[in-house]
């Protein structure tokens, strides 16, 4: 191993560089020649479902210790969940979790039964997600006020842990282009990386 590779959130799975300088493969060992990439495909979109239900788990750990914190401090004489503006942030959370999970379902049934629209419905899930998930955890912070900002809460670990997801098997931007390829493949532009 080269490196580690230090991350703003996300910091539970190791990401680093391995090198191997001089090492020898017998051909009956390796997984894949010439076509590595084409034969990782079918990674792809099992992968793509699994980033967004583990970013899934952490909106639904953040919305928890939300639920928790709203119903135990008081402001004003009465809990926070009694105001009227902290009830509509945590009812738009769970809309937010809901509608993830709904279609993570979708798309991972899809992925099942390898529907034609299975990579993009893999894709929406991974994007979806990402934006989603982040604003439930910024909302979550916000709720706990000067607490979710202190390392010892954890609310701030679940916000840069999302934040990771945006750019986790390409940006957003990236799966964006590839959503709409795949809905329109005749006539969406073409990537506009290296040929």
């Amino acid at each position: 191993m080269t490196r580690c590779n230090e991350t703003v959130g996300g910091r539970y799975m190791n990401n680093g560089e391995i090198v191997f300088d001089g090492c020898r493969v017998p051909e009956d060992h390796l997984l894949a020649h010439n076509d590595a990439l084409g034969k990782a495909g079918i990674y792809f979109r099992p992968g793509k479902i699994m980033q967004a239900a583990k970013n899934l788990g952490i909106g639904i750990a953040a919305f928890e210790d939300t639920v928790g914190f709203v119903h135990e401090r008081v402001l004003g004489g009465r809990v926070l969940i009694q105001h009227q503006a902290v009830a509509v942030r945590v009812a738009e959370m769970a809309t937010k979790l809901e509608a993830v999970a709904a279609l993570l379902r979708q798309a991972a049934r899809a992925v099942d039964v390898r529907r034609p629209n299975a990579d993009a419905l893999a894709d929406m899930a991974k994007v979806f997600a990402s934006h989603q998930i982040l604003d439930v955890c910024t909302q979550a912070m916000e709720l706990h006020g000067g607490y979710g900002a202190m390392l010892e809460v954890g609310i701030e670990k679940y916000l840069r842990d999302a934040s990771v997801y945006l750019h986790m098997d390409a940006t957003t931007d990236i799966t964006n282009f590839r959503i709409v390829k795949a809905l329109f493949p005749t006539t969406a532009g073409a990537y506009a990386g290296p040929a």
